[in-house]
């Protein structure tokens, strides 16, 4: 299923609520603002009540990363499976008699991508969130084979998130592309958080650490894709 011309990131994070959506939902429209063709995926997203019609201000995140990637992709294709408790996928699916079904997900994937540039797949948490009993996001990410990103929330603990991740990638031969920062707070800086960038830096010397600011706009596409440009997110898109 792989198609050579086009880039491919799995984007994960640190922790849940660190703002990986709206950093994957900058980069696409940041893309797309530099004129590449973007495709976004949430392959499976738990804690929605599909019966229930979203407003603007309780859109889901599949539906922010499909506006963000140009807004004309199908919901289906970007959301394959959608759970309705707010669990690990696998969890929420067998409680929900559900089997998530890996090539399913390739078909989405395949269709979704094709005819694009960048291909940004965002997960649910962390690395190791199991899909099934048997597939991880990361099992996923090497599937489709994707380059990571990693959006590690600027807090107290975050080296520690953000060095595991790092190794458990790389150890299944998944390679890290980026580690980004998240301000998503807020709230003034303490020492951990004014420290956090330097110490990654220094502690991860071959890879790129790229911080991004808080944005209180998060469904102005154009604040979004400055917030991209002026973090340096460019050097991830294939121009």
């Amino acid at each position: 299923m792989t198609d050579r011309g086009i880039r491919r990131y799995g984007i994960t994070g640190t922790d849940t609520g660190i703002g990986k959506t709206v950093v994957t939902c900058a980069l696409a429209a940041r893309a797309r603002q530099l004129g590449l063709r973007v495709a976004a995926m949430k392959p499976v997203e738990s804690g929605i009540d599909d019966r229930i019609t979203n407003t603007a201000a309780t859109r889901s995140d599949a539906e922010r990363l499909q506006e963000a990637a140009g807004g004309n992709d199908p919901l289906p294709l970007v959301r394959p499976y959608v759970l309705e408790e707010p669990l690990a996928p696998m969890v929420a699916a067998q409680r929900a008699g559900i089997t998530i079904d890996m090539g399913a997900l390739d078909d989405a994937c395949t269709t979704l991508s094709a005819q694009k540039d960048l291909l940004l797949v965002e997960g649910a948490g962390g690395v190791l969130v199991p899909i099934t009993k048997r597939h991880s996001f990361l099992d996923l990410f090497a599937r489709w084979e994707c380059a990571l990103i990693i959006v590690a929330g600027n807090k107290l603990g975050v080296l520690n998130h953000v060095l595991l991740t790092v190794r458990v990638a790389e150890a299944a031969g998944v390679a890290v592309r980026a580690v980004i920062l998240s301000q998503y707070t807020e709230g003034d800086e303490g020492l951990a958080e004014a420290t956090n960038y330097d110490a990654l830096v220094t502690l991860l010397p071959q890879h790129s650490i790229l911080r991004f600011p808080w944005v209180d706009r998060v469904d102005d596409l154009d604040a979004l894709a400055a917030a991209a440009a002026g973090s340096g997110l460019d050097v991830l898109l294939p121009l």
